[in-house]
């Protein structure tokens, strides 16, 4: 399913218009978004679907592949998604 589709739903299922919905979406989208970029441990849950979390990456040694030398990669935090139980079990 791809945001089109997901929009078309959501507003069938809600008795929207797609235009609404679309808007939901973007909505969803920019809050979860914002509250990652707080920063190491921002969490969004949502019980029973899963839980978006910020983690943060520390910088280490790695290997070059090409060139074979040794460099540091960046820190950086980076957005996982865990799913919950009831969604694990499909």
């Amino acid at each position: 399913m791809n945001k089109k589709e997901l929009v078309g739903a959501l507003a069938d299922h809600c008795g929207t218009t797609q235009a609404q919905a679309g808007e939901f979406v973007n909505a969803f989208c920019e809050i979860v978004t914002n509250e990652m970029k707080k920063g190491d441990k921002s969490t969004v849950a949502l019980p029973g679907f899963g839980q978006f979390i910020a983690k943060h990456r520390a910088s280490r040694e790695m290997r070059n592949p090409a060139t074979g030398k040794m460099m540091m990669s960046k820190a950086k935090t980076s957005a996982t998604f865990k799913p919950s139980a009831g969604l694990k079990d499909l």
